[in-house]
Order: structure tokens, then C-alpha cells, then sequence
């Protein structure tokens, strides 16, 4: 089958994998379309591209050319950018794929584009579904579960005397919240503790024009004596081992408007998670087992010192993580998506 993805992004192909550090969602798309060639189906992505080219199978065409493309595809898939509902490509099923929130405030014309169009919504979380306008309810849908890509699962060299945390949250995602946490309790009962922060925005020394940003930037130099370190996120192949250094992940955010890409992962690598509640996180973490999820600020801060202290309890939950039936590889997930797929093709 000849699969067609359109997706409105940076400037990305395959090898930037193995080049920098890419956002969660392009790994997971790329890995998504690698399992796709490995069953034999023709992928063809129109993004940012600032080259077209091809690489391990996949056509990578920047999207300013899709006006131009004439083939028939089995399937074309939108990747969360509603301005591209109305893009001409004659496919057999037409999927528009929703990864995290999109603007509905002209919802309306959406809708109306999607019914016109016969797009089938692909989603992956049913939170994302439910925060949906109700009438919405009569766009057909299909689950699809996101996969990780199979090097997290393979055993690991665990460094137990660590006592570092893990950050990956967007800075405005509940960060500010958590320094408070760790500023006022977790740093004072465990002082020799370190969080590790991973964010390209935050690494960089210079301002930005968003004001609540600053902000942070402000604070954690203020705190930087208190175990905090901003880290410059990276390479796949890279992130993989430096996990390996971590006793918790933690997640301060609450929002439900995307989904815990690397959260997924972490918990695929062993790593205990220790998150604030929202409906998303309930899918792919067992609270108490693979790690914990709460809203009250102090007992968040006691499950990350015992995780960061105890270290029975961080072996049970790392071997409790790696047995996580609710994450699979790239090639479960692929196969999954395959009969649901085939199905909506034949039975349309």
C-alpha cells in the first residue's frame, strides 16, 4: 500500500534521528513509517524538508510541492494541521491524524471540511477525543496506540548510587510548580539529589519574548545551588543510554492537550514515573506499580525522595515498568494498525 503523510513542521528526514534532537512526535512518526517500509508499503512524506530525498525507504518532499503531487495513494494521513483538510489528494481512506490539541475555534468549518472530505479521525489518547466539540461525535474514528521504538526495551546497565531525577515537560507545562516542590522540600530532605531538566529552551542563555519563560529562566539561576541543572536534549541514540543514569521521571504537567511521548519511552526503558494527574498519564502508567500519580504537592515530593532513596523500591518499579503491557514496539502497534486499516478500506 502507498501510504501518503502531510505534516507542517521543521526541517527533518530520517537521519536526523541519528543528527539531533528531534520533538517526540517526529521520532514517533519516523519510526511509525520505518516499521511501515519494513512491511513493505510505500511511504511518502510531504513536511519541512529542506531537501527532498529518500531515506530508508521513506520519499521525504517538503509540503509546498503536494499541490503537485498526481499519484493515487491507498492512504493519506493529516497530521494535526487542520489547514491541510482540504489539500487535493484522491486517496482511499483519508485519516487525519490528532496528536495533540488543535485549535477548533472555527470548529465549524473544520467539520464541515472533515464530513466533506471523508476523513476518518485517527487518534491516540480519548482525552484528546472527549475535549472535542460534541458534534464531532459523527466524524468516524479509529484508536491507534503509539508504539516505542525497540532499543528502549533491551536491557540495561543500571546505575543505582545515582540519585538524579529526569525533566522533559515543556517549561510552561507545570515546571514552575515542580521547582517550587523541589526548591522548599525535596532539596532540603535530600540535598545531594539532582534534577536534570532537558529543554532547548531553557539551555539557551539568551531571552525570549515570552515573559513566563523568562520568568523561569530567572528562577533557576537563582536556584542553581540547589541541585538543578538545565541539560541540552539529545540524540536519540544518546537519550537511550542517559537514561540508564536516572531513578525517576518526573512529570509536573497536568495538561491533557498532548501526549507523554517521553514518558512512553521512559517507562518502555524501566524508569519509574512520578507524575501530576491528567487522563492521558492514566494510559500508559500503573499508579503504585510502574510509578505514581498524584496532584497533592507533598506527597509528590515524598514519591520522588523515596524513588530517589529506596532502592528496593526503585528496582521493583524499574522491573515493574519494563512488564508495562500498555507500551509495545513500533512493530505490535504497526501490525495492530495494519488490520484496522485494511478494514475501514474493505468495509467502506
Amino acid at each position: 500500500m502507498h501510504f501518503v503523510f502531510l505534516e507542517n513542521s521543521n526541517d527533518f528526514t530520517s537521519s536526523s534521528l541519528n543528527l539531533k534532537a528531534i520533538d517526540s512526535f517526529q521520532r514517533a512518526l519516523i519510526h511509525f513509517c520505518k516499521e511501515l517500509v519494513r512491511k513493505n508499503h510505500r511511504i511518502t512524506i510531504f513536511n519541512g524538508t529542506s531537501i527532498n530525498k529518500s531515506e530508508d525507504g521513506i520519499d521525504w518532499v517538503h509540503f509546498s510541492e503536494v499541490s503537485n503531487f498526481l499519484d493515487e495513494p491507498d492512504v493519506f494521513i493529516v497530521c494535526n494541521d487542520t489547514d491541510f483538510l482540504d489539500v487535493n489528494i484522491n486517496a482511499k481512506l483519508k485519516l487525519f491524524w490528532i496528536n495533540s490539541n488543535i485549535n477548533v475555534f472555527n470548529y465549524k468549518n473544520i467539520l464541515v471540511s472533515l464530513l466533506k472530505n471523508k476523513f476518518i479521525l485517527l487518534y491516540n489518547s480519548d482525552s484528546l477525543i472527549s475535549s472535542l466539540p460534541h458534534n464531532f461525535k459523527y466524524i468516524p474514528k479509529v484508536k491507534f496506540q503509539i508504539g516505542v521504538n525497540n532499543s528502549f526495551f533491551k536491557n540495561q546497565n543500571l546505575n543505582i548510587n545515582n540519585c538524579n531525577a529526569l525533566v522533559t515537560t515543556h517549561p510552561l507545562k507545570g515546571l514552575d510548580w515542580l521547582l517550587d516542590i523541589w526548591i522548599n522540600v525535596i532539596s532540603l530532605k535530600i540535598p545531594w539529589a539532582e534534577m536534570h531538566i532537558y529543554s532547548h529552551t531553557l539551555y539557551k542563555k539568551s531571552f525570549v519574548k515570552n515573559i513566563k519563560i523568562n520568568n523561569l529562566k530567572l528562577k533557576l539561576f537563582k536556584y542553581k545551588d540547589n541541585g538543578i541543572h538545565i541539560k541540552k536534549p539529545e540524540r536519540e541514540k544518546e537519550f537511550i543510554q542517559t537514561l540508564s543514569n536516572y531513578r525517576v521521571h518526573i512529570n509536573p504537567s497536568n495538561d491533557i492537550s498532548s501526549l507523554p511521548f517521553s514518558v512512553i519511552e521512559s517507562q518502555a526503558r524501566g524508569l519509574p514515573v512520578v507524575s501530576r494527574e491528567n487522563n492521558v498519564i492514566f494510559d500508559y502508567v500503573y499508579h503504585n506499580e510502574t510509578g505514581f500519580i498524584t496532584n497533592d504537592p507533598n506527597n509528590f515530593a515524598n514519591k520522588i525522595i523515596d524513588l530517589l532513596t529506596n532502592n528496593s523500591l526503585f528496582l521493583r518499579m524499574n522491573s515493574n515498568a519494563k512488564l508495562n503491557n500498555k507500551i509495545n514496539d513500533w512493530k505490535t502497534e504497526v501490525e495492530n494498525f495494519e488490520k484496522k486499516i485494511y478494514e475501514n478500506i474493505i468495509h467502506r
